[in-house]
């Protein structure tokens, strides 16, 4: 009589650790375990990292990609891809500037301007994108170019200077909560991750986001409008991008019109993330631990006298290992 052999159940006890690895929840998991790794030989590496002021100087410092990184999320989810982020980023605060240097319309006016920009560009790459069919990459690459040739003419290639110390706050304030001194764009992007884990979690909107990300094909059968969806998500990937802006200028003092795009850096940690670049798949936990991740990164680095020409070389192969985790989990 021949004998069955039973192949091992992995599913046998209850739970399933190799499928857990691979779940939106395994991926916060692990990178909340890199993140305390990172933390912990940063801290025995050097005596200044373990320091509230320093981790105060994290927060400002990983806000402006955070912020961006919480709407570039869903963007993503749904399949979308944004290399204009960088170039609104700029756009908006020297068009902030100038609303406050040149007009009377103040604080809340220049806040306006800057977010209808992103907006607007916004809905032209979702036009484009969701009406004509162009590849993301193609159509919000020729984006940047467009935006950033705008801004450097329309500032006539030079910085413009912000003194008003309403708009100078939103950037360089702090919020104090007992002993704490927490500084205010660290407030801001917990706050916009919070607002979009929600709109993800609780509502009909986010639930079309995943959609869509999943199968568009699919979405359109139940009759899902799936390029008014696009088109939103684009819009709110350039209001985002121009609320970072905003941000960013507060903290500078100026709107600057030139400079390098923050647009990898902003996708680098929604991929790090755990959001697949194939849609369907992501949560912004995911994001907020990536950005905090990078930006611990980042600074114990410098506090180790790391040359930034090897930031860069280290921020490249997050990106590169970002992506073929990816690539393994979509394998498996």
């Amino acid at each position: 009589m021949t004998q069955s052999v039973t192949q091992p159940d992995r599913n046998a006890g209850g739970f399933n650790l190799f499928g857990f690895a691979r779940s939106q929840e395994g991926v916060v998991v692990f990178l909340l375990v890199a993140l305390m790794i990172v933390v912990a030989v940063f801290s025995a590496a050097s005596p200044y990292f373990f320091d509230v002021r320093n981790g105060m100087n994290i927060g400002r410092a990983i806000s402006i990609i955070g912020i961006a990184s919480a709407f570039t999320t869903l963007l993503m989810i749904a399949g979308g891809l944004d290399l204009s982020i960088g170039a609104v980023m700029n756009a908006a605060g020297v068009v902030a500037a100038m609303v406050l240097t040149q007009t009377n319309l103040g604080v809340g006016g220049a806040i306006v301007a800057a977010v209808a920009v992103g907006a607007l560009v916004g809905w032209v790459n979702g036009m484009f994108i969701a009406k004509l069919g162009i590849n993301p990459l193609i159509m919000t690459i020729a984006m940047q170019f467009v935006v950033r040739g705008l801004t450097l003419g329309f500032s006539a290639s030079a910085s413009k200077v912000i003194v008003d110390p309403t708009f100078l706050a939103i950037g360089q304030s702090y919020f104090h909560i007992g002993p704490l001194a927490i500084p205010a764009p660290l407030l801001w992007m917990l706050l916009t991750m919070l607002v979009l884990w929600f709109v993800l979690r609780f509502t009909l909107f986010g639930k079309y986001v995943y959609a869509v990300g999943g199968k568009a094909s699919a979405c359109r059968r139940a009759g899902i409008n799936v390029n008014v969806i696009t088109i939103q998500l684009y819009m709110l990937s350039g209001i985002g991008a121009a609320l970072a802006g905003v941000v960013l200028a507060a903290i500078q003092g100026a709107g600057i019109p030139y400079g390098a795009g923050s647009e990898l850096s902003v996708i680098s940690a929604v991929i790090l993330g755990g959001v697949s670049l194939a849609g369907g798949i992501g949560l912004i936990e995911g994001t907020l631990v990536a950005v905090l991740l990078v930006g611990v990164l980042k600074n114990g680095m410098t506090l180790m006298g790391i040359s930034s020409v090897f930031q860069m070389v280290a921020e490249g192969l997050v990106l590169v290992g970002a992506v073929t985790l990816d690539r393994l989990k979509r394998r498996l």
